[in-house]
């Protein structure tokens, strides 16, 4: 399915007041539920939140267990208000291979019909996946 219009309207909610790079992302579970998210930066910025893993935190306030994360879809906007394809930072990688179990599918997009996708794996190449714990 293609998120792309969700995704344009979600961007508004982005707080990006320092570096004007507004992302917002859409999560699907196996069992079809989708969550929200957006990027909310801090002045102090280790304290800000991907737009990627502020959606898989609300699915997992909401149930969503380690193996349901199927897809994640990503759209961003530069400060001069263009969109841009955006693909997952490194933490959010590696969250999304952890949720995941390495098995998700990533959806990053320029329009609504320029859409590159990729495998978590692809993205992440010999993740860490804490079995090694």
């Amino acid at each position: 399915m293609n998120y792309f219009k969700e995704l344009e309207v979600l961007l508004d909610a982005s707080c990006a007041p320092y570096s004007g790079f507004n992302v917002a992302s859409i999560i699907v579970l196996k069992d079809g539920r989708s969550f929200k998210g957006v990027n909310v930066e801090s002045a102090a910025y280790s304290p800000t939140n991907c737009a990627e893993r502020n959606a898989i935190q609300t699915a997992v306030t909401e149930g969503a267990k380690i193996g349901d994360l199927q897809e994640v879809h990503i759209l961003a906007r530069n400060a001069a208000k263009e969109l841009v394809q955006a693909y997952p930072c490194g933490p959010c990688r590696q969250v999304i291979a952890e949720q995941s179990l390495n098995d998700t599918l990533i959806f990053c997009y320029a329009s609504e019909n320029e859409v590159k996708q990729h495998t978590i794996a692809e993205l992440l190449p010999f993740g860490f996946l804490g079995a090694e714990l």
